[in-house]
């Protein structure tokens, strides 16, 4: 069964090609188009690579799926949800644009055509295979149960909404999904974390790992606290529920992602981008990310009550949030906890294509180690394009150990190797890299190289060794996806990558997956016996991870990196 997965419409559009449940190639567009998120773009040239890479033609596909449910657009079960929700709650203009262009956008037709036009301007006038829409929330929960590993396991996705669910709960077990609860519109946690990533200055829908990471530096406030219970509480059933009109409905003068009663309830206006960052707006974060945290806890005490099941599986935009991540982990209702590393919507395009097979009665089931699913290019071609740009470089064929020397000189390196990883974070493919042992590190790459904020924390990569003797309880965590609470030793030894709160935000290197990388980090640990080295991802603020050699010689060439090694070929500046 060879299936294009798509996903397209809003923000991240990516393709994906799923082979017998089997993830062959994927790209995001974004990386291809250099606009990061490329909202509203059809992931044209990720259709194009994700086909050559896996040596596929248009003509050979079975299907082509895309992770909405569109059919219930059509048969008016969609309209019906929207207006018992204009019944209940009063309604503003924006309220009904918002139901208006769901409806109009997430119908057959509409998806059919978007997707038809697009393959035909790139294919021609060919036949295309069958088109198949999954459910949303599906789609996130069936690439997680596939790749998780876990024959048993209760499954949460969780999101701003994919149609009109925000939360779902599920059961995997046997090769069944089966679900247990749904919270929908208007209802979401997603919601209420954007809406407060707006309401302190960021970015809703990309800012919001800026809260989290600021969240660390707040303190508890009880005034605050009682503030934002009034907007979002655990139900005491499994669910939670919300005050639309503190979150999403009603008249928005500051922002489209929250109405004007929000900073009415919270008793100041919304930080504008250029005010600086005071420690009321800190302790805003800190209790907004508590918020999130102590609901989806009682909702996982709740459920693992109910089933038994001690392992969890997450999916959904939502999951990316490695603090409440680690609070589940660390809650003692679980004995594992698997979250995927193409959680949000970036990664639905596979999950689309593996809720199709599942819909068909097969579930295969492989757990996931890699995401280096993107292009890759050979020395030949990144010495034919150093050649063109005219630059200075040498070709080393072993080029771990003099990168390490780098590194461990305190030196900054631009690390471009192997296929491109996908999502969100750097896994020693496309990564910027430095030494942990100094803050000076840290501060530097904020300042000269990332050009971003100077509270935001890196994470390590770091050997299986390394995890032994820098982090406390911990599970299988190759993605960089959750934390872990750090020990002294990495306290004194590694302060570069130790957040404030006292974690570490991981990547363990398995040799297997990446053998480059891990020499690496074995060749630093020679040098300083520290078998871990700060990885962020190589890219500036606003910009989408490098993809192509050309990328990464324009970042290095307009940041502060010392060094850059892409393939076996090593560029240095003069000191």
């Amino acid at each position: 069964m060879k299936i294009l997965g798509l996903f397209h419409s809003y923000a991240d559009p990516s393709a994906a090609i799923v082979v017998d449940g089997h993830t062959l190639a994927f790209a995001e567009e974004e990386r291809f188009l250099r606009n990061k998120h490329a909202n509203g773009w059809f992931p044209s040239r990720s259709v194009q690579f994700a086909l050559k890479q896996a040596g596929l033609n248009i003509t050979d596909l079975d299907l082509i799926t895309q992770a909405w449910n569109c059919p219930a657009y059509d048969s008016g079960e969609a309209a019906a949800i929207y207006q018992t929700i204009n019944t209940q709650y009063p309604t503003a203009p924006a309220d009904l644009a918002y139901q208006k262009k769901h409806l109009d956008s997430l119908s057959t037709a509409s998806q059919s055509g978007i997707i038809k036009r697009n393959l035909r301007q790139i294919f021609g006038d060919i036949t295309l295979p069958p088109i198949r829409f999954t459910p949303h929330h599906l789609a996130h929960a069936t690439m997680a149960v596939a790749e998780s590993g876990f024959d048993d396991c209760l499954v949460l996705t969780i999101d701003g909404s994919g149609d009109w669910n925000t939360t779902c709960w599920w059961r995997a077990n046997a090769g069944q999904i089966d679900r247990l609860h749904q919270v929908n519109i208007p209802h979401s946690l997603g919601w209420f974390y954007s809406a407060m990533t707006e309401y302190l200055g960021f970015q809703a829908y990309d800012g919001e790992y800026k809260v989290m990471g600021l969240a660390a530096y707040g303190k508890p406030d009880a005034d605050i606290r009682s503030r934002l219970e009034k907007i979002v509480w655990y139900d005491g059933q499994g669910g939670f529920q919300t005050n639309p009109m503190l979150l999403s409905r009603g008249p928005r003068t500051y922002s489209y992602y929250f109405p004007d009663t929000l900073p009415e309830l919270l008793g100041r206006p919304p930080r504008p981008e250029v005010q600086e960052i005071s420690d009321w707006h800190m302790s805003v974060a800190y209790e907004v990310q508590q918020r999130l945290e102590d609901i989806v806890q009682q909702m996982l005490e709740h459920w693992a009550g109910r089933t038994g099941c001690r392992r969890l599986a997450i999916a959904g935009g939502v999951g990316l949030n490695i603090k409440m991540n680690s609070r589940l982990f660390r809650s003692g209702l679980l004995d594992d906890i698997f979250i995927h590393p193409l959680c949000s919507d970036t990664g639905v395009s596979i999950g689309g294509a593996m809720a199709a097979e599942y819909l068909e009665g097969r579930l295969p089931r492989r757990r996931i180690e890699s995401v280096s699913l993107g292009p890759e290019y050979s020395d030949d071609e990144i010495q034919r394009i150093l050649t063109a740009c005219k630059l200075p470089w040498q070709r080393i064929e072993h080029i771990e150990r003099p990168v390490a020397e780098l590194l461990a000189s305190g030196k900054v390196v631009g690390w471009f190797q192997g296929r491109m990883e996908a999502g969100p974070r750097a896994l020693g493919n496309r990564s910027i890299l430095g030494d942990p042992r100094h803050v000076e590190t840290r501060d530097r790459v904020n300042a000269v190289i990332k050009f971003r904020e100077p509270w935001r924390p890196f994470c390590p990569s770091m050997t299986a060794t390394g995890a032994v003797r820098y982090l406390r309880h911990f599970t299988h965590a190759p993605f960089m996806i959750i934390a872990f609470e750090a020990t002294p030793d990495a306290a004194r030894e590694i302060p570069a990558v130790v957040h404030v709160d006292g974690t570490a935000r991981v990547q363990i290197v398995d040799p297997s997956q990446n053998p480059r990388y891990h020499r690496l980090l074995e060749a630093f640990s020679d040098l300083t016996n520290v078998p871990c080295l700060l990885n962020t991802s190589f890219n500036v603020k606003g910009e989408p991870i490098v993809c192509t050699p050309q990328d990464a010689i324009r970042t290095f060439s307009a940041t502060g990196l010392d060094a850059l090694a892409v393939g076996n070929c090593l560029l240095t500046k003069n000191p």
